[in-house]
């Protein structure tokens, strides 16, 4: 996901004598590799304002290619990797789920400075000999429950029923989706949903380049100028 970056600079170049004519092509290059910088710190700060405290992985999302003078196109994109979730908030659609079975809700769990899940919660989870992933079927509601289970101590005579409600007698009771149970719900998996919110990705740089275009040409014809053989 990018935007390439051009400026029509031929009505300026037809107004400049030869000296400037022969740098102009130097300068081009020099202001969209500028302007693209000042889209990419731009495009950082329009993701700080749309996302609450983003994850120093997210806030490194995007990256540029400078232009040169054979090539006068600089380009700012998102990083694939970082695309593959942002995408939905630039264009519209559902959260990014991955490879995971559904979004992820912590349950009594820890979670990390930015609202995560810390790293490797569900290996050192699905680690113990008392825990186990999957979907629990509760009879008395009929709704079926996915995610990260743990075992509780039944009461002397009960046993787990898979598929059912798991021990409805003793101390040792949780209440989950209105039904009491023994099992631990740690982590609710839920059906993705549409993106809450939307990244200005494009308005954003449009507004930028519509902005500084002429005065980031301008500055770098002058330090252009400054490095012309004569």
């Amino acid at each position: 996901m990018g935007l390439g970056i051009r400026v029509d600079l031929r009505q300026a170049q037809q107004a400049l004598g030869d000296l400037v004519n022969r740098q102009v092509p130097f300068a081009s290059a020099l202001a969209l590799t500028m302007l693209a910088e000042g889209v990419q710190a731009a495009e950082t700060d329009e993701e700080n304002r749309t996302f609450d405290n983003p994850t120093p992985f997210t806030q490194r999302a995007f990256a540029k290619t400078p232009a040169t003078k054979k090539r006068l196109v600089a380009t700012v994109f998102i990083k694939d990797a970082q695309a593959n979730y942002l995408a939905p908030y630039v264009d519209g659609g559902d959260r990014f789920l991955g490879a995971k079975k559904g979004m992820l809700a912590p349950v009594g769990q820890k979670t990390n400075q930015y609202g995560n899940l810390p790293r490797n919660t569900l290996a050192r989870l699905k680690g113990k000999p008392n825990v186990f992933i999957g979907p629990i079927m509760f009879k008395k509601t009929g709704r079926t429950v996915n995610g990260v289970w743990q075992r509780s101590a039944t009461p002397r005579g009960q046993r787990y029923k898979g598929g059912g409600e798991y021990g409805t007698r003793g101390k040792n009771t949780n209440i989950v989706d209105g039904v009491r149970t023994t099992l631990t719900l740690l982590i609710q998996f839920e059906d993705t949903t549409e993106v809450p919110k939307h990244l200005d990705f494009y308005g954003r740089a449009r507004a930028h380049v519509a902005k500084y275009a002429q005065p980031v040409f301008e500055a770098a014809l002058t330090q252009a100028m400054k490095t012309a053989r004569k």
